[in-house]
């Protein structure tokens, strides 16, 4: 994730973290006024809380659920969302929320920051340096 922010830019956008212990992350997160959402298919429907969450102006911390995650989760957390009931894809649910959260709008969001960008082509592919 780095390496992409590094070339297509996004630095002040995404932070994505690998942590030991997760558990003080939330809390620290909590303590500051901070938003949690953790995305596991056992959560409320997406389509029931999303208006909901799109209205609260914080900073938000999303976990992506997995098989085994800790119980704790589940009961420490601002919202446990789901965006189906059944088996899915991590990154298929992160990518689903951000799409509900921003409304589609963050398909054409730009980051200045960028080494590269990309130009649209009917066919082929350009890539040019940005700045």
């Amino acid at each position: 994730m780095d390496k992409a922010i590094e070339i297509w830019g996004g630095k002040s956008y995404f932070k994505v973290e690998t942590v030991k212990d997760g558990k003080s992350v939330v809390d620290l997160w909590r303590e500051k006024g901070g938003l949690v959402i953790h995305l596991t298919m056992y959560g409320m429907h997406i389509c029931k809380r999303i208006d909901e969450i799109s209205k609260i102006e914080k900073p938000m911390l999303v976990i992506v659920g997995s098989e085994k995650v800790d119980g704790w989760y589940y009961h420490n957390v601002d919202y446990n969302l789901a965006v189906g009931n059944q088996p899915h894809s991590e990154i298929a649910a992160l990518a689903l929320f951000l799409d509900r959260l921003y409304k589609g709008r963050e398909l054409y969001n730009t980051f200045e920051d960028s080494r590269l960008k990309i130009i649209p082509q009917e066919v082929g592919k350009k890539v040019v340096k940005n700045g």
